[in-house]
This record gives C-alpha cells, structure tokens and sequence, in this order.
C-alpha cells in the first residue's frame, strides 16, 4: 500500500493537549501508515528540555498513540545523547557576526552541545541565517547556516543509517519552508519531501481569490520545490490551482472517519461543539442560535468540550440571551467517546478549517452535523451525507437546521444512518492507498531544488 522507503514524519512539537486537531491528525496519520506496514519514525524540533519530551512520549504511549517512546525523536534531545553527527556537519570556517543573542542547548552534564540564536520580532525568523554554534567538549569548533542547516544535518544524519529512499513527511509550513528554501544546501538524493496542508491557505472573506496572510503567500512561492503537497480535500486543491495554476505536484489525502460505533445512547436535544474557544470557532453563533432553537425544542442544550481564552465571554453572552441554564462548558474532556455517545447533534460554526477532524468523528458515531458551508472540509465530507449545510455566517439558517434534527427523529435518524455508512467508506486504507499514490509519485523523480 505505501511504497518501500523510511519515513519519517515531521512536526515542529507533539505536545499532549496542545495544538488542536493538528497534534492528533500527525499522531493518527503516523499510527495509520505503521498499520499499513510502514516503517514509521516521528520527528520534533522544538527545543525544549527532554525530561518535558519524555514526558510527552509517556503520555502518548498511554493514549495509544505512540506504539513507543522511541518512535518519537526530538532532535536537540539527539544532540544531547550523542552530537557526532552535528560536529560532523558543521563547517569550520570563521563563524559569520550576527545581532542576535544565543540560547546554549546542553546535555545532562550540563556541557554545551550547540548554541542556537534566538531571532526575535521577525515572523521569519526560521529562515534566518544567524549560525547556529557547535561545540564539544573544548569549546566550539564550527557552526551551521541557520535553523535550515540544522534541520538539514539532522535529516541527512538520520536517512544515512538506511539503505533505501527516505521519503520526509512535513507536517508544519515553517519547517517545510526551511528545508527547500532557494540558494540553501540540498538534502540528500535519496530523499523525498511530501508536504501535507493542515489549513485554509486564504483569509477573510475565504472566497478562492482571498487574500493570503504573509505566511501562505511565502509558502506557496516555494511550494513547487516539494516532491509532492497533499490536500485534505479535493475543494482546497481545485481553488488553489485556479488561483496558481498546475505548477505545484499536488495530491489529495483525506483525514479517515472514525470506524461506525454503535453504542450511542443520545441525550435528547444535546447539540455538542469540541473545538477550542476561540474567534475563528465561533461558538458565539452556537449560542445565538440557541433561543429559537430551544423555543422549538424545550430540551435543547449545548455541551461545549474545549478551553480558551473567549469562556468567559461566551458564558456572559449566554447569560444576557436568557440560555445560561442551557449551555455547559465542560473544558477539555477525559472521555470523548462518552460525548460522543451522548450527543443528539454536533455543531461546526467555525470561519475557516482544513478537514476537521470533529465532522470524522461526528459521522462514525453516528451524530447529525450541522455546519457552516465554509472552507475547507465540511461539504466535501458530507457529501456522501450525514449532515446539513447552511450558508456560512447565517445564525437564523443554523437555528433552523438544529430545530429540524432535534425536532424530527426520522430525519435525525437518516442523518445518523448516512452518516456512519459514510464514514465506513472513509477508511484508514483508503487514505493509505491515496498516500501511497503521492508517495510513489514522489518517489518516481524528485523535483528540482
């Protein structure tokens, strides 16, 4: 299903609880290609101490989402633990002048390994090319072009241990950008590098022709140096290549549903939103809608499963539209499978998405979704049904359709039925398969760099 190579799936952090759907879609696609026989090994660059790392490894092996700490690699921690390969690397040429500070990365002895600058104020500062100092045991002895070179000399040491192609997932923008940024050193012949997207690409009002924020529009101007860019929808795809044209090797790879259960046991007129709260999830529309939709349907009630910085606006604006008593801030939840279970009707009222992995979630447990038409994800995963579109931003229209699952049982019903024959169709294999594809594409020839 995935062709022969090590792959190595790169992040800028997997920390527990952080990040969003994000953290959970890199964990879930790195668990779906070792099930499809992958040789499967996680990367991070953030650098942080290693007792939080291995503390973060822990924890994912508790949750079953990492089949061991050792498949998860951080590379200040492989630094630490033996920098052979870092020394190896670095030039020994004077070390260029640069304005900014330095943060010295040491071992458990406390001697110091490498020295990196810390670029303040600049959003690009991962394209700098401030050296990053190497040392041993006498002191430093060379340096490497930027937080690029570095990254670089990790990857390069790493796939020099295998004897067959190193095919490189990039899940983070930034990373991706430094790795194929134009006049830097190339990685090795034998190493691919497929790009996965994770968001909308445009900002508001997220037509096709938006405008991009700086960091997208940087991107996209590198973006045809990747041996392959996955989409998670076909949507995204088609509106960037009306935008951009065909130049970038593009494919799509959607998120899997969560496999049907069939142990849900709704509570009648529970309408859920897991999402943090935040602007951009807009769960203020949620709660607008709640009024008309509860002077339709008397239990009506909105469970919110998440945390941010907008709570105690929201439990105000609930307390001034007179439905204080009807809607719940759970916080962030042990147990979403009993949500799930639990829940009459699933909410997205978000501005912009990739895939969301809730809509998966909601159609395999058998949970109606009522969303906002936006982009990107819920129309081309509903198309097979299971939910209901309304016109993105019209709370009237999403009252009306949460009134009409709760208030109709044969329909919420249908919808409950459509949706996990749905997501028995969206499998794991099946975006396998697709990965396969842009895998073997890649890995057929290599773009120029």
């Amino acid at each position: 299903m995935l062709p022969d190579a090590a792959y190595l799936v790169l992040a800028s952090r997997l920390v527990p609880d952080r990040d969003g759907g994000f953290t959970i879609s890199v964990l879930r696609r790195a668990l779906d290609m070792t099930a499809a026989g992958a040789d499967v090994l996680l990367l991070t660059i953030d650098p942080g101490e290693q007792a939080d790392h291995d503390a973060d490894r822990a924890e994912w092996v508790r949750r079953g989402a990492l089949p061991a700490p050792d498949r998860l690699r951080n590379l200040f921690d492989d630094a630490r633990t033996d920098a052979a390969w870092l020394r190896a690397a670095a030039l020994t040429t004077p070390v260029p002048d640069t304005e900014w500070p330095y943060r010295a990365i040491t071992d458990a002895e406390g001697r110091t390994v490498l020295e990196i600058p810390v670029v303040s104020g600049d959003p690009a500062w991962h394209l700098s090319d401030a050296p990053v100092r190497i040392w041993d045991a006498s002191g430093p002895i060379g340096w490497l072009p930027g937080f690029g070179g570095l990254y670089r000399a990790w990857i390069d040491a790493l796939a020099a241990e295998e004897d067959r192609p190193v095919v490189v997932v990039c899940e983070a923008r930034q990373v991706g950008e430094t790795l194929v940024a134009p006049g830097a050193p190339v990685l090795g012949p034998d190493i691919r590098i497929v790009h996965t997207t994770h968001a909308c690409h445009v900002v508001a009002p997220f037509a096709w022709d938006s405008p991009m924020d700086a960091a997208w529009k940087r991107w996209f101007g590198i973006a045809d140096r990747f041996d392959a860019v996955l989409w998670l929808t076909p949507s995204q795809r088609r509106d960037v290549e009306r935008r951009l044209g065909d130049g970038i090797r593009s494919f799509v790879v959607p998120h899997p549903a969560a496999a049907p259960s069939g142990s849900a046991t709704p509570v009648p007129g529970r309408v859920v939103m897991l999402n943090s709260l935040i602007p951009r999830k807009r769960v203020d529309h949620a709660i607008r809608a709640l009024p008309a939709v509860r002077d339709a349907v008397r239990d009506a009630h909105l469970l919110v499963c998440g945390d941010g910085g907008q709570r105690a606006e929201l439990e105000a604006l609930a307390a001034s539209l007179g439905v204080a008593d009807a809607v719940e801030f759970a916080g962030q939840v042990a147990d979403p499978a009993r949500v799930w279970a639990e829940a009459d009707a699933f909410v997205l009222a978000s501005t912009n998405e990739g895939q969301p992995l809730v809509v998966l979630e909601a159609l395999g447990h058998g949970v109606p979704v009522v969303s906002y038409d936006m982009p990107y994800g819920p129309r081309d995963t509903l198309a097979l049904g299971g939910g209901m579109l309304v016109s993105d931003g019209d709370v009237d229209a999403l009252a009306a359709a949460l009134i009409e699952v709760l208030g109709d049982r044969p329909v919420r019903d249908r919808l409950a039925a459509e949706g996990q024959a749905a997501a028995a169709a969206m499998t794991a294999d099946a975006s396998m398969r697709a990965l396969g594809d842009a895998v073997a594409a890649a890995l057929a020839g290599a773009v120029a760099r």
